[in-house]
């Protein structure tokens, strides 16, 4: 829910990687009636996660009562330090039934419902669950093929692996996107295989399923190639850690065939995403990435400045 008592002046990221008036704004709860939207917004956002923050408890609240015959709310207003505690407890007292609705539309937090849509409810049978799906490409029926453990369409040929007991069922030109796999445009550290896009200056893959990078010095090359022929954008995927900040203020560089497309200078310790448009009409593309200052962990005698644990081209907005 979309508080109303904010300024809206920045974007702050997570509590981890704020700055130390950041956390104690943030302790004494003073921090949510400074910024645009909720806490970490930004980072959720880079890494493809899309949230609503848009909406008020009365845009949500009309939005139900528009497609639902009924629904019963939860609201979960925050209480972070005497800055939102005393006012909600305020806001309570002066609400007519004593309840966290105005609170809720000051304050924000999160909306949780139970809805129900109008007539008799239909319980299907399980015995056959797949007759209940729908091709998510052309919506004709698809069906379970036990032998091969995937789902097909019966019409276009579309199919849905199960992978970890799952079925992913996304529009095709979704899933490539958000799951593109071992791709010419795509250096994703957790995928086996994207050691032939890298030339020099990687460490080993550290990390673990699902979250693994390389640590890198000063320079690390790597190759990429277009599969699209829209304009492209780097996008790069890294952690800076407080080692790095330790040894001075983080700068990143981005070379594109040669042509520095981008500098970067990082602020905050933690998880980063960079992007920058490529304007070369190429359909290779060398990538060079420059990182200074160089720190030296206890007992390890790499030269290192941050990890990276994707580089990939994207297409422009």
């Amino acid at each position: 829910m979309r508080r109303l008592l904010s300024l809206r002046l920045y974007r702050a990221p997570y509590e981890r990687e704020m700055k130390a008036w950041e956390r104690r704004l943030h302790a004494w709860g003073l921090l949510g009636y400074l910024v645009q939207d909720v806490i970490g917004a930004h980072q959720e956002e880079s890494f493809g996660i899309r949230q609503n923050h848009a909406m008020t408890l009365n845009d949500w609240d009309a939005l139900l009562r528009r497609h639902f015959a009924q629904h019963r709310l939860d609201l979960y207003v925050p209480e972070r330090g005497w800055g939102e505690r005393w006012l909600k407890r305020a806001a309570v007292r002066l609400d007519p039934c004593n309840s966290v609705w105005r609170a809720a539309k000051l304050l924000g937090g999160t909306i949780a419902a139970v809805c129900r849509k109008a007539g008799d409810p239909v319980l299907p049978s399980f015995d056959n669950w797949d007759a209940l799906l729908r091709c998510p490409d052309c919506h004709s029926e698809v069906r379970l093929l036990e032998k091969a453990a995937m789902l097909k369409c019966s019409r276009c040929g579309y199919e849905a692996a199960n992978e970890g007991h799952v079925f992913n069922l996304l529009p095709s030109v979704e899933k490539r996107e958000l799951y593109p796999g071992d791709r010419a445009d795509v250096i994703d550290f957790s995928l086996p295989g994207h050691e032939r896009h890298l030339t020099e200056g990687w460490y080993d893959v550290e990390g673990t399923f699902g979250n693994r990078y390389r640590w890198i010095g000063s320079r690390a090359i790597a190759r990429l190639r277009r599969v699209h022929s829209v304009p492209a954008r780097l996008r790069v995927r890294g952690f800076a850690p407080e080692a790095v900040f330790a040894a001075g203020k983080p700068q990143i560089e981005a070379v594109v065939n040669g042509v520095v497309v981008r500098r970067w200078a990082l602020d905050r310790v933690g998880l980063f995403v960079l992007e920058a448009d490529i304007d070369s009409t190429d359909n290779d593309f060398t990538v060079e990435l420059r990182v200074s200052p160089e720190w030296r962990a206890p007992g390890d005698a790499r030269a290192l400045t941050v990890n990276i644990s994707m580089v990939r081209l994207v297409p422009r907005d």
